[in-house]
């Protein structure tokens, strides 16, 4: 539920008399709820309180109602509850909009807000219902938006850049919070909107004008801070609405984006709703494109942590691949009747998995159930009977023999399951193991009661042993922890005891990622304390390894690295020393690349040092001849730091390693997943990039891999979806060279750019494929506008023939189609680069006469002539600034095919979503109306673009922000000199 996060998040009150706080939660976790209602009430008048905590008590109230809505069982109850809350929480946001919790009581009154909004949602729906959700969820979005306006006007007070977090860090540490609060704002703000728009039956036709504004808060979150989890995950939502609104290549786009980010914990939820999404646009294809959706969903399914298993989205995952294994199982022209079998036992399997997790989707699932034959009542499994033993012997026997059948029925269940044979074959396999693992624990607990002094201690410690190995199979985790235990702590020293408090280990493990909060906290330390028991007691034994790796990973957990590393130091050497050292190593990773989101580079460059250090040693430490999919993982991890820490040639040679290099082994791995396979030839191809940079030998051979790299990437990526992630991956490599080039020194910056530009080449000349040579085209005029000179508009030089290449890559491309949009405007732009503003405004015109709403297409044919005009002779250049005012090219309908920069501003001026964009066009129509001006010699011109910025001033102070405020100003104060003023800009 939405109010998990924030039930019981209210601040400690430090008063010396009356212990409000600490009651006030007992008599609430209680499920007194009206007692602490009264307890509120009589508050005011009890000394020793602490004043914040007494301004806060409306706030405490509405908590209290919002718990008491929740436990409750009755839907009128608990709608009354949540009304009062929501009334309560209205009231205190109103009368203390500067209290210090203020925030907080907004951000509760919204999430409040989303809850009752899909309360109206719920059960039989009609127009009243869903006007009444709709107007609930504009309330929640208006309460979000109020938080961000709120929140920005105190970051704009604060002045964060000049914040120092060493002599400030208090106030560093607000504007942090601050920033995040913020952020989190706007991704509920967006959230709202979407959620408004699916309250109508036609979202994406009733619905539009609430979808596009959610999409904008998603865009703007996604593209500007991405480094942030808060970004990264808004990728997940984007991709959605645009689903919503019929936009597929773009969904498809946000989808990858948001799966190619780091494996991050806070980002696998959003990782999973990607999932779903991509599953849902290749099921809505008629037909529907049941391989792409079974394979992106299984690839993902068989990734789900524990902690994952339980969660509402995951059932929602389930719900939809054994959706595709329908389709598929429908199939009867490209499937077997075999095939159709084992597809709808897996839609089968899917579904009863979803089952036993309550939630929203449980009718959805009963209803596809019950579509392939299954009640709600074939699931129930009768416990078993068996016969009284005579006595413990007897008993002991009898359950040694099951102990064994179902070893042997487990055996035979994972060969079918491997075999892929019949679902009802495995049905009854499955019911037969269950029926001799619950006898066998009724006949061990009916045995043990019968032992006395005359038993056989060795024979009891085993009975024990097969009884809380059984329970554990059966998943009566606690059941089996306390026999496990109990056993250990009786026969210290002995082989049973041993196994004893390793299953125990293993059921305490169950435990925590099932239980919640306070009752994970309770078993951390009961496994804690077996697994310190185990070392203790049975220091060399190999099997006592298993508490080491479970202690090591709870450490690793709780992100406690040094604890992580000294129990791993302590170990014997042996493989499972070593992989644990490779898991330290991924861990500090991942945190590492966590650090580097947050503007943290040095911290995050040491994380970097010691994972490479823990990788390193963990793959040395491999023995034998196989080599697991892990431990190439972690080779691939050790390549990819050495590559961002400059490294090349190390990367190089730890994926060619003959052991556990992920390249040189490549035919020796099981089944890597689709993702690892572009992310080891990315990788490599990254590190040949950067062997060519730093090295003069043997650069024909380095090109000729680069080039394998690129096919294996390509031999990834079939279909037309595989496709579109295939120029997504290289665009993103594109963009990675760009970023070596901004940062790179003069001499490496031009070595970078030959070697690449020979690589480019190399590549365009050896495929017909037409993404990989869009890529090319890009990557040439990307890498040929970086290296012109600052402030010069048409290049030359080494940029002139990178341009030129581009250009010939464009114009091999060129196709008139609308599919063909995106290829002519990027020729259009490399031709303004080139200074061939005549070509570029013919290629630009004809991308505008398809799609004359393409922004960037505008923008361009502006600015083409802008540029243009400052290159003519200035009775010629007047004419052409006012083009780029007013626009050119016009239609058969006489308008204007390009707007210019005057129009533009007005097309943008009134759409937040474009803001950005307004505020740029409005600065190039101040510096074209004074460049004609000039051009002209026309004082009444140039006082005219005088007016331009002092005008816009008036109506938006802030004009765009801090960067276009001084372009802005140092404009003004070139005109206002040019115009024999005061320099005095914006004042």
């Amino acid at each position: 539920m939405i109010f998990s996060s924030f039930l019981y998040s209210s601040t400690d009150v430090a008063a010396e008399g009356e212990p409000a706080e600490e009651f006030l939660k007992r008599l609430r976790a209680a499920g007194y709820y009206d007692m602490a209602d009264a307890y509120l009430d009589r508050l005011q008048k009890t000394p020793g309180v602490a004043p914040s905590f007494l301004s806060a008590i409306p706030l405490e109230k509405a908590q209290t109602s919002i718990d008491a809505a929740i436990a409750s069982r009755s839907r009128n109850q608990q709608d009354q509850a949540f009304e009062k809350a929501e009334a309560e929480l209205q009231a205190y946001v109103d009368a203390n909009s500067s209290h210090e919790r203020a925030s907080e009581a907004r951000s509760m009154l919204g999430k409040l807000q989303m809850v009752r909004a899909a309360q109206h949602m719920s059960g039989e729906l009609d127009s009243a219902k869903r006007s009444k959700a709709r107007e609930t969820y504009a309330k929640a979005a208006k309460t979000f938006e109020n938080i961000q306006a709120d929140l920005k006007t105190k970051l704009e007070g604060m002045q964060g850049a000049k914040i120092d977090p060493v002599k400030d860090p208090e106030k560093a540490s607000l504007r942090d919070q601050y920033r995040f609060e913020y952020l989190i704002a706007r991704q509920n703000t967006g959230e709202a909107q979407m959620m408004g728009a699916k309250t109508f039956e036609d979202p994406s036709k009733d619905g539009k004008g609430l979808l596009e504004k959610a999409l904008a808060e998603m865009v703007e979150l996604s593209e500007k801070y991405e480094k942030y989890i808060i970004g990264a995950s808004a990728f997940h939502k984007r991709g959605d609405i645009e689903r919503l609104l019929g936009r597929k290549d773009k969904a498809i786009e946000s989808y990858t984006r948001m799966l190619e980010q780091q494996d991050a914990d806070p980002l696998r939820e959003p990782k999973i709703g990607a999932t779903i999404g991509l599953i849902k646009l290749a099921l809505a294809e008629d037909p529907p494109n049941y391989k792409d959706a079974i394979k992106q969903g299984e690839e993902f399914e068989k990734t789900l942590r524990p902690n994952e298993k339980r969660l509402p989205i995951t059932q929602e995952l389930r719900i939809e691949l054994a959706k595709a294994f329908v389709a598929k199982s429908k199939d009867e022209k490209d499937t077997k009747p075999n095939e159709r079998k084992r597809a709808t036992s897996d839609a089968r399997q899917l579904l009863l998995s979803a089952r036993k997790v309550d939630g929203p989707h449980t009718e959805e699932t009963k209803a596809l159930l019950a579509d392939l034959g299954v009640q709600s009542s074939d699931e129930t499994v009768e416990l078993p009977t068996a016969d009284d033993p005579a006595n413990f012997d007897e008993a002991f026997k009898s359950a040694n023999q099951l102990v064994q059948t179902s070893q042997l029925l487990n055996d035979q269940l994972r060969k079918l399951q491997s075999d892929k044979a019949p679902a009802d074959q495995i049905k009854e396999v499955e019911a037969s193991l269950v029926n001799a693992r619950q006898t066998g624990v009724i006949i061990l607990r009916r045995g043990l009661s019968m032992i006395d002094s005359e038993s056989d201690t060795t024979q009891v410690n085993e009975a024990r042993k097969f009884l809380t190995y059984l329970l554990q199979q059966e998943d009566h985790f606690r059941d089996s922890f306390v026999s496990g235990r109990f056993l250990a702590q009786n026969a210290p020293g002995t082989d049973a005891g041993l196994v004893g408090g390793v299953l125990a280990l293993g059921s305490a493990q169950k435990l925590i990622t099932q239980s919640g909060d306070r009752e994970a906290e309770y078993w951390l330390k009961e496994l804690q304390s077996v697994g310190d028991y185990l070392i203790r007691i049975w220091p060399d034994d190999p099997k006592a390894a298993a508490a080491q790796d479970i202690m090591v990973r709870l450490a690793l957990s709780n992100d406690d690295f040094d604890a992580s590393r000294k129990l791993i130091d302590e170990m014997a050497d042996g493989p499972q020393k070593f992989m644990l050292a490779r898991l330290l190593g991924q861990t500090l990773w991942n945190d590492s690349i966590r650090l580097l989101s947050e503007e943290k580079p040095d911290e995050s460059k040491s994380q970097m040092k010691a994972a490479a250090k823990e990788l390193q040693k963990g793959l040395d430490g491999i023995s034998g001849g196989l080599v697991s999919t892990e431990a190439f993982q972690a080779a691939l991890t050790l390549a990819k730091i050495h590559v961002r820490t400059d490294a090349p040639g190390k990367a190089v040679k730890t994926l060619d390693h003959p052991k556990f290099g992920p390249v040189k082994n490549r035919s020796k791995m099981d089944q890597p997943s689709a993702s690892m396979i572009s992310d080891l030839y990315r990788t490599e191809l990254q590190a040949v990039v950067g062997l060519m940079t730093t090295s003069n030998d043997g650069t024909d051979k380095l090109l000729d891999r680069a080039a394998g790299a690129i096919d294996e990437l390509r031999s990834n990526s079939q279909g037309a979806d595989g496709e579109k992630r295939l120029v997504s991956t290289f665009v993103s490599l594109a963009n990675d060279i760009r970023q070596q080039l901004d940062t790179a020194p003069p001499a490496k910056k031009a070595k970078l750019v030959d070697a690449f530009q020979v690589f480019l080449t190399r590549i365009a000349d050896s495929t017909d494929d037409k993404a990989t040579l869009q890529w090319v085209g890009q990557t040439l005029m990307e890498l040929g506008e970086a290296s012109m000179t600052p402030g010069k508009k048409k290049a030359d030089g080494q940029a002139a023939a990178l341009l030129k290449s581009a250009a010939d890559t464009f114009t091999n491309l060129k196709d008139p189609s609308e599919d063909g949009l995106a290829n002519r405007f990027l020729l259009g732009k490399t031709q303004r680069l080139r200074g061939e503003y005549s070509s570029a405004l013919n290629e630009l015109e004809s991308v505008l006469k398809q799609k004359s709403m393409m922004l960037d297409a505008q923008k361009e044919a502006a600015l083409t002539y802008e540029q243009w005009a400052g290159e003519l002779d200035p009775k010629f250049a007047g004419r052409a600034y006012k083009s780029a005012l007013s626009g050119g090219r016009p239609g058969p309908d006489k308008k204007n095919t390009i707007w210019g920069w005057g129009r533009i501003s007005q097309l943008t001026q009134r759409n937040e979503q474009f803001r950005e964009i307004f505020f740029e066009s409005r600065y190039h129509v101040a510096l074209c109306r004074y460049l004609r001006g000039k051009a002209m010699n026309s004082d009444a011109i140039i006082e005219q673009s005088i007016r331009d910025i002092t005008g816009l001033v008036v109506l938006y102070p802030e004009m765009g922000g801090e960067e276009q405020k001084r372009k802005f100003n140092a404009l003004l104060k070139q005109i206002q000199q040019a115009a024999g003023q005061p320099a005095t800009g914006l004042k």
